[in-house]
């Protein structure tokens, strides 16, 4: 007989958090969710990004909903925390025997430091830019045994674009040469200005903007002879920013060691190559509901765009879970610097290539492994992880040619024809500068 559910989870999942464009005292509110071992209760989180009235924290509230069923007033344990990508606490706190009102039902905020979360702490609490917090609820004393779990996901939808910037004979560049950019909310020119013969100034040079415009970013990097790239800065606007008009200055001073720091791997000299993104967005929010249990919509003036089927959304993270713990695999792909388990029939599926090498009398069919010395463990990580859910990480325009190559390399149609409409899309043709 199996046991009764004596609690709720639910976790809540934030994409591209860090693009977020609320104020301190702002918050977004996470679907609805009903507890129906808890009288059918109905309960929400709400998500300070900026602080409720610190904005060197990041906070978030467990609240009951006003119309809510069950009685006035029902006591119940709870624990609020933060995860890492594995689910496993990274910050918690448990709180017992409170008491909710159906009005004025805020319970105690967990916290976190934004120093913590986006610099110092980034690569735990944010992978791939996603903040996932939990909280559980229960009436019982002890804590529960077999919690109801529920999931959730809101998408802060953005614009992202990147591009490498070729300025050459830069040791002689005289101050005001432009690069023109654009998307469908905003239009700026880069300004790369001459402080000295040894140091240089980046300005943006604000043209328009449309007026949902939320929030602005831009970020640079300066690549070296061997193909690095040295960081540079990035700066960050907000509707307030861009209302003032005029010339938002970004102050970039790279100091120039010669052209030898700058030049090209094919040896070309005085060129000075820039790696640039932007990102911008018009506050639209995606909010999508997954796994098991019941999430009510909420009215809301964000934009709700899509909702994934629940099983779907089940099956994507289960064949996820599938690749990232290599649970029954049955051959390898190795290179040089790292050994991925996979599974022949999944990966048969997608790639004629490699359903070949595994049906046919060919050395990967017996050995148990397959060797690859030309792609990068990134590029393959990125092109399994594909293969397994049909999902792209992060892109930008460096790994997206890399991804390109390897979906060609292994005839993965539809990767390849993602890669390349990404690519189309970012591509900025380079400026030349004649003196």
């Amino acid at each position: 007989m199996a046991s009764k559910m004596d609690g709720c989870t639910f976790v809540w999942e934030i994409e591209n958090i860090s693009h977020c464009w609320l104020s301190t005292g702002e918050r977004i509110a996470s679907p609805v969710f009903i507890a129906d071992v808890l009288e059918d209760t109905k309960w929400s989180l709400w998500l300070y990004p900026m602080g409720y009235t610190d904005k060197n924290c990041v906070s978030f509230y467990l609240r009951r909903e006003e119309d809510c069923t069950g009685p006035n007033v029902i006591k119940v344990n709870f624990q609020l925390s933060f995860l890492d990508k594995n689910g496993s606490f990274l910050t918690k706190e448990t709180v017992f025997n409170w008491n909710f009102k159906k009005r004025n039902a805020f319970a105690h905020f967990i916290h976190a430091s934004r120093e913590k979360i986006f610099v110092s702490g980034k690569d735990e609490f944010l992978p791939n830019d996603t903040l996932m917090v939990q909280c559980t609820i229960w009436s019982k004393e002890g804590t529960p045994v077999k919690p109801k779990l529920i999931s959730a996901r809101t998408v802060y939808k953005i614009n992202r674009r990147s591009f490498v910037w070729k300025i050459y004979e830069v040791n002689a560049l005289k101050s005001g040469v432009r690069n023109k950019f654009k998307d469908d909310l905003i239009e700026f020119d880069l300004v790369l200005n001459a402080m000295s013969s040894f140091s240089r100034k980046l300005d943006i040079d604000i043209i328009s903007f449309h007026n949902t415009i939320k929030y602005f970013s831009f970020k640079m990097a300066v690549i070296n002879s061997k193909g690095e790239k040295e960081d540079s800065g990035a700066q960050e606007y907000f509707t307030d920013n861009l209302k003032k008009g005029g010339k938002q200055v970004l102050f970039f001073n790279k100091t120039l060691r010669g052209s030898k720091t700058l030049a090209l791997q094919d040896h070309e000299s005085d060129v000075l190559l820039l790696d640039c993104e932007f990102v911008s967005s018009n506050g639209t929010v995606v909010r999508e509901h997954c796994g098991s249990g019941v999430i009510l919509p909420k009215s809301t003036t964000l934009v709700a765009e899509r909702e994934k089927s629940q099983n779907t959304s089940v099956l994507i993270d289960a064949l996820k879970f599938m690749y990232k713990d290599g649970i029954r695999s049955d051959t390898e792909l190795r290179t040089p610097t790292q050994i991925f388990p996979v599974h022949k029939n999944i990966l048969s599926v997608r790639s004629p290539v490699f359903r070949r090498m595994f049906s046919n009398d060919m050395k990967e069919k017996n050995c148990g492994y397959v060797d690859i010395t030309d792609l990068e463990d990134d590029t393959i990580h990125r092109m399994l992880l594909y293969i397994y859910t049909g999902t792209l990480e992060d892109m930008h325009f460096e790994n997206a040619c890399k991804l390109y190559a390897a979906a060609d390399k292994y005839d993965i149609i539809s990767l390849r024809s993602r890669c390349s409409a990404f690519l189309k899309e970012s591509y900025a043709p380079p400026m030349r500068v004649k003196l």
